[in-house]
């Protein structure tokens, strides 16, 4: 699973030039560390439901399109058993798609996902 997420992670700069790349990868590296900054004292079942409502709103609206067989799809198929539970807990299903929505007005304030 781990070698999956970390080809996903890479794929979608795939075909750029190797200058434009290193760029954006870079900028993704930033953003992500401020992101992931604010998570520290939050459950890792919080954090994953939130990243699976982010991930299901990009979907949803073909942002992002998990082809089946890709690396994402197999990561994400793998993943979702480990944490489905936690969908169970209203409060924390609630608040965790508060938290997608936060995230992802941070990455659209960043210039991504507009």
């Amino acid at each position: 699973m781990r070698a999956d997420l970390q080809a996903a992670c890479l794929e979608p700069f795939d075909d750029l030039i190797a200058k434009k790349q290193h760029a954006l990868l870079r900028r993704v590296e930033r953003i992500g560390k401020g992101v992931i900054a604010g998570w520290g004292d939050r459950p890792a079942l919080s954090v994953m439901l939130s990243l699976w409502y982010f991930l299901k709103d990009l979907t949803d609206r073909e942002v992002l399109i998990l082809w089946e067989g890709s690396a994402m799809e197999r990561a994400t198929s793998k993943l979702l058993p480990m944490f489905a539970h936690g969908f169970d807990e209203q409060k924390r299903d609630a608040a965790a798609q508060e938290q997608a929505r936060q995230l992802l007005d941070c990455l659209r304030a960043e210039g991504l996902y507009g």
